[in-house]
């Protein structure tokens, strides 16, 4: 049995849970469904990142306490999740005393190990809004790629980290105004000496191998000191005087903190003393983290130098996925396109969605486009005609002529153990991450087993009793090879799941999937998924 621990990137804590989101949360969840499904033992944790500038201006903005805000929005996010049957062990928040702890406990060995440097910096500042720039607050050219429209820390389209001063053109998104540079003291973090650690843990971690060239490719320039404070005005934690004066962490530094202090919250909550054991240096214990290709940086080099300065356990791998486009393009409230998850649930199930992404989801991180037109036929064709239509074709008959009990043998033994001998390619798919083969490894199965149901016509032997006994055992081969599709789609479609396993009146695991089931009574056939009609995209809309 592994022991395995699963974060998705922390949902920021100043407006609803997207599609963009809920892609990340999919596939970890996706993940962590089969892991269970294989009897280990998984922890999967999320938390809101509840600091920054940002939340402090939207909070301002609305005319509420930032306090109130991030609780609201929290409640919110937790509930979205539940309702898309995200199965996170917790959900809790950077705005905590624990998260508080960390960063404390990482800035004193940070200060301890001479990697802590103050210095002068000069740094945007809006002279109308008498504001210091917060990175997400300018906008401008990039200095590596020149690609406009991009942020003050790193670049969407190339993923380059730096300064926000180095970017051309820069405008203030507060008065979209010019800003002035200004001279202010923060504290830095020395990241250049871990170049080594870092080649290191690249070559051991499992990285699909654009991400690994990505990281190896960052490593060939200097690393640039880490900024790991911000001016006042700020929503976060304030960084001790003795330190620096009038200063708060920087969102992203106590934000990948989060992933910490919500285990240790977790398992002192829960009285579990396995805190120590995950994050040990010296444990044979896994830590996956799902991200967006965007933060790679982030997570790809400075939270493994964090981690080495705690001396804790760095990532045994990194799930990168791509952004999220709608009908081909980015999802912006401006194209009327942006569709928040809460919205999502009013008008669709979260399986389809769920189904459509894992289609998608292979070994690359390119971006996935949801198409309303492809996703429609998909879900129709895939889900609809295909696999959910398998017991409504052989149902009636085992219902009007067996009283809805299966036979006590099946009509072809080696056919039905051909499905079950596909689990080792289905599993190497899924703890590849690799979605897509998966759900094309299904298709060609459903696919099989819908031919066996046309060539051997069943509805063709209901005229005597020795074509009657042959078509009980050819219904009960077809219900079980079904189980068998079920359970290899059950971590994608869980809630169809459900109904599945109440429809066969059995509770399908990693133990007892493969085993026929026989001479045992099921549920009279109700219809379990429905089509999806067009008007309901243009009414999302």
């Amino acid at each position: 049995m592994k022991n395995i621990l699963v974060t998705c990137a922390l949902p920021y804590s100043n407006g609803s849970i997207h599609l963009g989101h809920i892609l990340e949360h999919i596939q970890a969840d996706i993940w962590v469904r089969y892991q269970k499904f294989l009897g280990n033992n998984v922890y999967f944790i999320c938390a809101d990142d509840s600091h920054g500038t940002a939340i402090m201006l939207k909070a301002n903005e609305l005319k509420i306490n930032p306090l109130l805000m991030i609780k609201n929005n929290f409640l919110e996010h937790k509930i979205i999740f539940q309702k898309f049957s995200i199965l996170h062990d917790i959900y809790f928040t950077t705005h905590s005393k624990e998260n508080y702890y960390f960063s404390l406990l990482l800035l004193n060995k940070i200060k301890l190990k001479k990697l802590l440097i103050k210095k002068k910096i000069i740094q945007f500042y809006d002279v109308d809004k008498n504001f210091f720039l917060p990175d997400r607050y300018i906008k401008g050219i990039c200095p590596f790629c020149k690609v406009k429209n991009q942020y003050g820390d790193h670049c969407e389209i190339c993923n380059n980290i730096y300064d926000s001063y180095n970017l051309i053109n820069p405008i203030s998104l507060l008065s979209n105004k010019k800003p002035i540079l200004k001279k202010t003291k923060h504290l830095f973090l020395n990241t250049n000496l871990f170049k080594n650690i870092l080649e290191k843990w690249i070559s051991s971690c499992y990285l699909h191998d654009e991400i690994k060239n990505q990281l190896l490719c960052f490593l060939k320039n200097k690393l640039v000191d880490w900024n790991i404070s911000r001016d006042n005005p700020y929503f976060g934690f304030k960084i001790p005087n003795k330190f620096i004066k009038n200063k708060y962490f920087y969102v992203w530094y106590d934000a990948l903190l989060g992933y910490i202090s919500t285990f240790k919250y977790f398992c002192n909550k829960n009285n579990l003393f396995c805190f120590n054991d995950f994050w040990n240096l010296n444990n044979n214990y896994d830590l996956y983290h799902f991200i967006g290709k965007d933060i790679l940086y982030f997570h790809g080099l400075l939270w493994p130098i964090m981690l080495d300065i705690l001396e804790f356990k760095k990532p045994t791998g990194l799930i990168v996925h791509g952004h999220v486009l709608i009908n081909g393009k980015k999802m912006s409230k401006s194209l009327n396109n942006f569709i928040s998850v809460k919205k999502w649930l009013n008008f669709l199930d979260s399986d389809s969605l769920r189904y459509y992404f894992a289609t998608k989801l292979s070994l690359k991180s390119c971006d996935i486009n949801l198409c309303w037109k492809d996703f429609v036929k998909t879900i129709n064709s895939e889900i609809v005609n295909k696999f959910i239509n398998i017991p409504s074709r052989i149902c009636k008959f085992i219902e009007n002529y067996f009283n809805n009990i299966l036979s006590k043998k099946m009509f072809d033994i080696n056919f039905y153990y051909y499905f079950v001998n596909k689990f080792d390619l289905i599993n190497s798919f899924f703890l590849d991450f690799n979605y897509k083969k998966v759900l094309y490894e299904i298709n060609n199965m459903i696919d099989l087993l819908n031919k066996f149901i046309n060539d051997i016509k069943p509805w063709l032997l209901v005229n005597s009793k020795k074509n009657l006994k042959k078509l009980h055992k050819i219904s009960t081969t077809i219900i079980n090879i079904f189980k068998i599709i079920s359970t290899y789609l059950s971590p994608i479609i869980p809630n169809l799941f459900c109904k599945i396993e109440k429809f066969l009146k059995i509770k399908l695991s990693i133990k007892n999937f493969h085993i026929p089931i026989l001479d045992h009574k099921i549920s009279k056939y109700k219809k379990m998924f429905l089509r999806i009609d067009e008007c309901i995209i243009d009414d999302l809309f």
